[in-house]
């Protein structure tokens, strides 16, 4: 396990490093771009070397000076205000996801059924095949209808707060990876159940919900672990949408206003330090999903420790 986890963070560094370069060459041509397309703008753009502006960059950023964005704060304070914001919304969900999901799989798995319960089938597809801001936008409009001829619950749907204000962006983040992980945890079990060991506890006088809920489900947690990591990973890039449509000032609407320019008459609003910065902690926060959900998952599934034995017995 240890030289697993070691052989994986040894390739942090260098993945950081190209994203942190990619980041810092797109925002670099992107004032031209952008200037060059606005009519009231007046002479050329001159750019200086790309190489050397960025060894400039890396030689500050090893001085702990990670650059200003466009307003003057300084680029970690922004990120660490603004992820924070956007952190709380997303472990929300995906706690409320994970818990939902796996109740939903398990219960539409039923014994006399050789296959998941129609009724999943139905709400995984319609789940999966809607997008988020389709999403956002039938909830909003529900509540809406909602505050209007029902009760007079009113559900606030702009702004900042960590109250009522949560509600929505948390149960669009929901939508999909709820449905995914439930679609999951239900067809994996169905096919962990038609096993012989299952069927040969039954007969020794097990029940199929003991089968079921102590020794099929323990087998399939590391697809499960599959489908959280997927769930989250496209929960942080929904942010950039659902935090525009609700105004949570987070982590991606900050990305949102950072990729365009501010005006006619104002100067673009990202800036190399800034972009750079942005991508690095993106990429840094889908290794770390990747990296921990592994981790998890072979240490409750020693089938998969057994195969990184035999690969390390074979390589010698």
């Amino acid at each position: 396990m240890i030289r697993f986890a070691l052989r994986r963070l040894s390739t942090f560094p260098l993945i950081l490093l190209v994203a942190n370069f990619v980041g810092f060459a797109f925002a670099f041509y992107f004032e031209p771009v952008v200037s060059s397309s606005n009519p009231y703008a007046t002479g050329e753009i001159i750019l200086p070397p790309l190489f050397p502006e960025y060894a400039g960059y890396l030689s500050r950023f090893a001085q702990l000076d990670f650059g200003e964005t466009f307003n003057g704060e300084p680029v970690i304070a922004t990120i660490a205000r603004l992820g924070f914001n956007s952190l709380v919304v997303v472990l929300i969900a995906l706690v409320l996801s994970i818990m939902l999901g796996i109740f939903l799989g398990r219960l539409a798995v039923q014994r006399e059924n050789t296959r998941v319960s129609s009724w999943l089938t139905i709400l995984s597809t319609m789940g999966l095949a809607s997008p988020g801001f389709y999403i956002a936008i039938l909830l909003i409009t529900g509540f809406l209808l909602l505050a209007i001829y029902g009760p007079g619950i009113v559900i606030p749907f702009q702004g900042f707060g960590w109250d009522a204000h949560l509600i929505l962006p948390v149960l669009v983040l929901m939508v999909q990876p709820t449905v995914k992980i439930a679609q999951v945890t239900g067809t994996t079990l169905v096919d962990e159940l038609q096993k012989p060991y299952v069927k040969a506890g039954i007969g020794l006088g097990h029940t199929f919900s003991t089968m079921k809920n102590r020794f099929a489900f323990r087998n399939v947690v590391a697809p499960i672990l599959q489908a959280v990591a997927y769930s989250a990973r496209l929960m942080v890039a929904e942010l950039i949408i659902i935090e525009r449509l609700f105004n949570w000032p987070g982590l991606g609407k900050f990305i949102g206003s950072v990729i365009r320019p501010a005006g006619f008459f104002d100067s673009v609003v990202m800036t190399p330090p800034t972009m750079a910065a942005l991508l690095t902690v993106l990429v840094l926060i889908f290794l770390l999903i990747d990296f921990t959900t592994l981790l998890i998952a072979r240490a409750v599934d020693p089938r998969l420790r057994m195969d990184v034995h035999a690969e390390a017995g074979a390589a010698t």
